[in-house]
């Protein structure tokens, strides 16, 4: 049976470096798991103990816009 402690934590794939986040949830009792790359198929992470992962998602990051910096600067 789970508590109610839940954390948000989060994993790097270390085959293609995708970020992933995932709820960790605390058990009384072991659990083994392992999450893998939607990417690369990788293992990101593996598990065992009185915890368990869920919720996995990719984390959406946004990609540099050059320039943007200056853009706003009148010469």
């Amino acid at each position: 049976m789970a508590n109610s402690i839940w954390t948000i934590e989060e994993f790097t794939c270390g085959g293609c470096g995708m970020n992933y986040t995932a709820t960790r949830e605390e058990h009384s009792e072991a659990h083994v798991g392992s999450f893998k790359c939607s990417i690369c198929s990788g293992v990101v992470h593996a598990w065992s103990g009185k915890h368990h992962f869920f919720g996995w998602q990719a984390v959406k990051t946004r990609p540099p816009v050059f320039g943007r910096r200056w853009a706003d600067v009148e010469w």
